[in-house]
């Protein structure tokens, strides 16, 4: 069983947060243009006019400042929901980049191979097992792929279009001229990268758990895992088999 510190499985996703928010940059800020005043503003334009007596003025004067109050009131009011609204607004363009869509893709290359070290250089180490042994590092990048895929799709023609994306899947049609076409979209390319390296992460971990509970050397399947994916799985099915271990099924038992 293996055991590790709940802070730990933390480490990527705090290392990725702030790779993230110390690249994409600050967001520009915003304020009003203009500001309003009511100082002049008159309720009563009449009390100049008219001599009144002094408790018709004071009646007037607290109206006025009334008046005031309530229409500055109003008015900042309004001015704060036009200001959340536009901030909210201009964060949001400044986040969904294409600039930032291009940061989280080295993200999503670079980061993994600090994990992938782990498992192959020092599998059985605490360092290996505290910060792999959760789903931690899978979540933490399967969030950088989910922020890829919602900052492409915000973009004009961020993605390839939904019919290039159909003819992949027409059996009738050239399924492998359609993907080529779809590479020519650079949000789809960061897309479709995370997407296979997280995969890739996720069974290699599964690789490395595997060998550590069954005392498996999984170093070199773990490595091919990293470099082409499913072979590296195959690979550690044939040393399972070959040490005689045999393969994890994984299989339901008829009381499941």
């Amino acid at each position: 069983m293996i055991k590790y510190e709940r802070f730990e499985m933390l480490v990527p996703f705090v290392f990725i947060c702030c790779y993230f928010f110390q690249t994409m940059g600050n967001v520009n800020g915003f304020a009003p243009s203009k500001h309003a005043t009511f100082a002049n503003h008159r309720l009563f334009p009449c009390q100049e006019k008219h001599k009144i007596s002094p408790t018709k003025a004071k009646g007037f004067k607290e109206l006025n400042a009334l008046n005031e109050s309530f229409l500055l009131d109003s008015y900042t009011s309004s001015s704060s929901r036009d200001f959340v609204a536009l901030s909210l607004s201009l964060a949001s363009s400044n986040i969904l980049s294409n600039e930032n869509i291009k940061i989280a893709f080295n993200m999503a290359t670079f980061g993994p191979q600090i994990l992938w070290l782990l498992m192959i250089l020092i599998p059985n180490a605490k360092i290996t097992k505290s910060i792999m042994g959760g789903y931690g590092a899978i979540v933490t990048f399967s969030l950088v792929h989910l922020f890829i895929v919602v900052a492409s799709a915000s973009q004009d023609q961020g993605t390839a279009p939904l019919v290039e994306f159909n003819d992949v899947f027409n059996p009738a049609g050239d399924p492998q001229a359609a993907m080529i076409g779809m590479m020519k979209y650079p949000n789809f390319v960061s897309e479709e990268w995370s997407h296979v390296l997280t995969w890739d992460l996720f069974v290699g971990r599964w690789i490395w758990l595997d060998g550590i509970q069954r005392g498996v050397f999984t170093s070199h399947s773990v490595l091919l895992c990293n470099l082409i994916g499913p072979p590296g799985y195959l690979l550690h099915c044939a040393t399972c088999i070959l040490t005689g271990k045999g393969i994890e099924t994984g299989r339901l038992t008829d009381d499941e």
